[in-house]
């Protein structure tokens, strides 16, 4: 905990840091062999995938593919933006370069979306245009893809807290979906013949990576435009404060946004009544712990006055 004071008769500023930079960074700087790991593994996966659908005729196969390329593409990013992440805060870069998560995010969003239509607009072709499908290779090619992402998965696990990492978590669970579905398919299709199987089970695969990568979107987009999290607004804070110190009179200037996922700021211009003018030294530390523990902010600037 690092609190910085500046006082005066009437007005007191305190920027109160509950976590500090420090953990933050290193934290960063945890999981970053294991995402390298996980990247070599996924990218050989794909390979094999390409090869697999390009042998057997199988859109399927090759949408997972391009799907577990979103992986390669979003482990990469990730872990750049993480390298860059840890980088150490200087006079004019106060929070580091931890918004690079974000980017990276935000980028893979916009990617997965391209990948989506290029998925639906060649399975409406396929359907047109039906194919043979040799079923056992593919089975065999989209095992092989679901062990891949199985292992990529567990590397990772426990490292959610960072939206870079959680993003790619979570579409390597889509992704282990797909290749569940993709084996059903070829099993459906080698007691069937029934080739139009494999293109519908590409619009579905699509499905699942729009509905991830609309997430990723949001959840990005609410952090570069500086939007409250979800878990918390200005009424929330204000509600809390009145409740918890009678002194406070009034909140002026509440601000709340986040740097990334697990890095929320706040700050505020704090009226004190009269009766509690006395503790104005000591009245901005205590909010700013209260509000770490309620609300999890990492750093609370708070200007406190109290009436001349």
């Amino acid at each position: 905990m690092s609190v910085a004071m500046k006082e005066s008769a009437d007005k007191h500023e305190h920027t109160h840091d509950a976590t500090g930079m420090a953990e933050l960074l290193q934290f960063r700087s945890t999981p970053l062999k294991r995402l390298w790991m996980s990247l070599a593994i996924t990218a050989a996966g794909m390979a094999v995938e390409i090869a697999g659908g390009l042998l057997t005729g199988s859109l399927a196969l090759l949408s997972d593919a391009g799907h577990m390329f979103t992986h390669v593409f979003a482990l990469g990013i990730s872990a750049i933006a993480l390298k860059l992440a840890s980088s150490k805060p200087c006079h004019h870069r106060t929070f580091g370069l931890l918004r690079a998560e974000v980017l990276a995010a935000y980028t893979n969003a916009i990617f997965l979306f391209a990948v989506t239509v290029y998925i639906v607009y060649e399975a409406v072709v396929r359907l047109l245009n039906p194919i043979e499908v040799l079923t056992r290779e593919m089975l065999v090619v989209a095992a092989v893809g679901l062990a891949v992402n199985i292992a990529s998965i567990l590397l990772l696990h426990g490292y959610g807290k960072n939206i870079g990492i959680r993003s790619a978590v979570v579409h390597m669970m889509a992704d282990a979906v797909s290749s569940v579905a993709i084996v059903i398919g070829a099993l459906i299709m080698a007691g069937t013949g029934w080739t139009w199987i494999d293109p519908l089970l590409s619009i579905g695969i699509a499905g699942v990576i729009l509905l991830w990568a609309w997430g990723l979107f949001r959840d990005t987009t609410r952090i570069l435009m500086e939007v409250a999290p979800t878990h918390v607004n200005t009424h929330d804070v204000e509600r809390f404060v009145a409740a918890e110190f009678p002194e406070v009179e009034e909140l002026n200037r509440v601000r709340i946004w986040s740097i990334t996922e697990d890095v929320v700021v706040f700050s505020a211009a704090i009226v004190v009544r009269p009766s509690g003018a006395r503790d104005l030294s000591t009245i901005a530390d205590r909010i700013a712990v209260k509000l770490k523990t309620r609300f999890g902010f990492t750093e609370s600037t708070l200007e406190v006055t109290a009436p001349a």
